[in-house]
């Protein structure tokens, strides 16, 4: 049983409201005149065909429409004015009763005052230092079960950090300033709205009433310390905290870290959602004069208000061996019961694995290795044994030739030493390395590359082809009751990244060769404001039944180059695929498209040259945006959420796979729920909202949203659903990892384009 509510509101006025609207041509220059000029007594908006007009609507009566022509609209009739004017009207609003408002255009935010500062009142911190709940408002257009279109009012939240006082008075409180990014102010665009902030660089000094700084880009090389605002992000408000309070700080950031989980929880999310729209509710707010502004009750919230087309995706059917015949819905019940798909195919069935660790740590290592190969049958989880076989007998492998090679200390140069021990040992012996396993400290993970012990290793192994798995010592060493879970992610990477498949999706018949393509990038920047910002298009290819075909990636090259690169990264890879599987030109082709960074049309323009040079006649495309930054939140009051006692996480987080359509071209999907959660204190877990592009010609988006939910529950990386389809989680691994490769010395990218690079090396 479920109860589903939206975190919005439909947005009605009087039937016989009217709009007076002016119009004049448009240009940016004139948008920004105008609302610089006249943002007390018009609404300016752009508009019209090719939005070759702006709009304007007078904000007080007796005031004629600014433009060369006007004319009236029905309030009822004109949603596309309704929108933006709902979020005028609310910032109005709140500009009246005297409450900062941090952005106007797009999205709204206001600082909450119910609740108020997140720190303890008792903490002794100053009241320039707060972390705040913010709340934000934006506005949509959805379309309900019976094919109506209405416009909605969503109401969200986020936390917000405060840092209010100046950098010369954050320094007499006796906080250091050298080594952070600090900003001055920017005039808002719109007078309503208060200051922003542009970042200004870096301080790499103090000089009497000047701070020094670099990575300024073009901005100045110092400025004054009452004019520099030190940057609101987490990581200085934790600086300040710790300098001011010494060694209460952690008591104060975990109180403060508490109060911000009971807000983003569902309850708590729910709760000021539901109090800030029955408040707003029960305002004489008015979009114009004349048109007062009327807001329905909480979708979902009241008998028959939940008028959304709803689904629950089933967990897609997994396939254990080519014949079909073996399959489950669960992975790791899959592969006890059947083995992994190839495991008629898969060789080498004796891997060699060089096996890399501090010389201190070589025995705990050692046991470790014994309970990945051989399993922990001893270890039950109710009817369960999570381990039992371990990674020989799961995977069907003999066991494997082993050898362990040493690093002195945990610096760079030793495990660089280790590491070139084991491949001259291969060079000698006339082998080649499989597998190697690298023993890290968890704290490596917070190096940058050149510092990183762990990046130098997988570097080098890299360039001889050999693929890597990392192990920590912190996860060794924790009770077998929990290991099981770390030892069942990792065995199934491995095998994944030794080139086995442990088991593919069902798919559904077909006349199309379809492919499904994740697009990701890399931006790489010498500098937070430097100029010589370069982009990488990292593409991920895969069949439709899940099957990982290959891995690209385009030259790094400045944004106006990179339609071209992602273009011919394209061409080559899927020209690859074409010559492989022998398509015909006549055969029925359909290629979907995965991107999670959305920049404009590049992409579509890239794929739309791409589908034209192919030479296919019969070819259809989708190109779907995976957006993580929306205002939807769905709640599922009738869900406790998973776990025992106060420690449930996941309070009314509906159940993964909850795909709710709000349009023809949108549908909110559940890639995560409450058992999918790691802590309690991660709050309510957000649905993606899946758009399809306007200029897609395969257009059905039920299939789409089923096939994107099913890619996030084939991931080889681990044997708990992803948080996204892999088309998209893969080709953020890989840009992760990039990212910390490219500043190992003598690392040459040019390596991942041989051989490595169309493995599963990332996992």
């Amino acid at each position: 049983m479920t109860k589903l509510l939206l975190n919005a509101v439909s947005i009605g006025t009087d039937p016989a409201a009217k709009f007076v609207v002016g119009s004049q041509e448009y240009s940016r220059e004139a948008l920004e005149r105008l609302r610089r000029e006249h943002a007390e007594d018009y609404f300016f908006k752009r508009g019209g065909e090719d939005g070759a007009f702006i709009h304007s609507i007078p904000l007080k009566a007796g005031l004629s429409p600014i433009g060369t022509g006007s004319e009236e609209h029905l309030a009822v009739a004109a949603p596309w004015l309704v929108r933006p004017l709902a979020l005028d009207a609310l910032l109005r609003f709140f500009k009246a009763l005297g409450r900062p408002i941090e952005k106007a255009h797009g999205p709204l935010q206001v600082l909450s005052q119910q609740p108020a500062n997140l720190f303890p009142a008792d903490a002794g911190l100053p009241g320039w230092l707060q972390r705040r709940v913010a709340l934000t408002f934006d506005t949509r257009s959805i379309r309900t079960t019976d094919r109506e279109t209405g416009s909605v009012l969503i109401c969200g939240l986020r936390t917000r950090n405060v840092i209010s006082a100046d950098c010369a008075t954050v320094l007499d409180a006796g906080v250091p300033l050298v080594g952070r990014y600090v900003s001055v102010f920017r005039p808002a665009d719109d007078p309503r709205v208060s200051a922003g902030f542009s970042l200004a660089g870096k301080v790499t000094a103090i000089q009497g009433q000047r701070l020094i700084l670099e990575d300024c880009g073009d901005g100045p090389s110092s400025i004054d310390l009452s004019g520099a605002y030190l940057e609101p992000r987490n990581e200085n408000v934790v600086w300040c905290v710790q300098h001011l309070l010494g060694t209460r700080a952690a008591r104060v950031l975990s109180a403060a870290d508490a109060a911000a989980s009971r807000h983003t929880a569902g309850p708590g999310r729910l709760d000021l959602a539901r109090k800030t729209l029955d408040y707003l509710r029960k305002q004489p707010i008015e979009l114009a004069p004349g048109v007062p502004m009327q807001l329905g009750p909480l979708i979902g919230s009241v008998p028959n208000s939940w008028k959304l087309s709803t689904s629950t995706i089933r967990k897609p059917t997994l396939v254990f061996d080519p014949s079909g015949t073996r399959t489950d819905h669960w992975n790791e019940r899959g592969l006890e019961k059947h083995g992994p798909y190839d495991q008629r195919t898969f060789a080498p069935k004796e891997l060699r694995i060089a096996v890399i660790c501090q010389a201190r740590h070589e025995g705990q290592v050692d046991a470790f290795l014994a309970k990945f190969l051989d399993g922990l049958p001893q270890v039950k989880k109710g009817d369960r044994t999570p381990y039992e076989k371990g990674f020989i007998r799961r995977y069907a492998l003999q066991r494997p030739k082993v050898q362990t090679f040493t690093a002195s200390s945990d610096r760079v140069a030793d495990y660089a030493s280790a590491c070139r021990s084991a491949l001259e040992a291969a060079s000698n012996g006339n082998f080649e390395w499989d597998l190697a396993l690298v023993q890290i400290d968890q704290d490596f993970r917070d190096l940058a590359g050149p510092d990183n012990p762990y990046f130098a290793v997988k570097a080098a192994f890299l360039k001889q082809r050999v693929a890597v798995q990392e192990i920590t010592l912190e996860t060794m060493n924790i009770a077998d009751s929990q290991l099981v879970y770390a030892l069942n992610n990792m065995s199934v990477a491995t095998y994944a990244k030794v080139g086995g498949i442990p088991w593919l999706l069902k798919s559904q018949p077909s006349v199309a060769h379809e492919l499904v393509v994740g697009i990701g990038s890399q931006t790489i920047s010498t500098s937070r404001l430097g100029s010589q910002e370069r982009v990488v298009g990292i593409t991920t290819i895969f069949n439709s039944d899940g099957r990982y075909l290959l891995e690209n990636r385009t030259a790094a090259v400045p944004f106006d180059r990179y339609e071209e690169e992602l273009f011919k990264s394209l061409s080559n890879s899927l020209r690859h695929v074409r010559e492989t599987d022998n398509w015909r030109s006549t055969d029925d082709v359909r290629l979907v498209f995965h991107v999670f960074k959305q920049t404009k049309d590049h992409e579509v323009d890239a794929v739309g040259r791409l589908v034209e040079s192919l030479g296919l006649s019969q070819v259809k495309y989708a190109f779907v945006h995976i957006v993580d930054d929306h205002p939807f939140a769905v709640f599922d009051e009738a869900h406790p959420g998973t776990g025992y006692g106060a420690a449930k996480k996941g309070e009314f987080a509906p159940e993964r796979g909850l795909a709710i359509t709000l349009s023809d071209t949108e549908t909110l999907l559940s890639f995560t729920g409450s058992r999918e959660l790691k802590q309690a204190h991660h709050g309510l877990p957000r649905p993606s909202l899946l758009r399809l592009h306007r200029r897609s010609t395969f257009r059905d988006m039920t299939y789409l949203t089923r096939q994107a939910f099913d890619f996030s529950g084939h991931s080889w990386r681990m044997l708990t659903p992803a948080p996204h389809p892999i088309t998209i989680h893969y080709s953020e691994l890989i840009a992760r990892l990039l990212s910390g490769l490219r500043h190992v010395p003598n690392w040459d990218p040019d390596t991942m384009l041989g051989p490595i690079g169309r493995t599963r090396w990332f996992l």
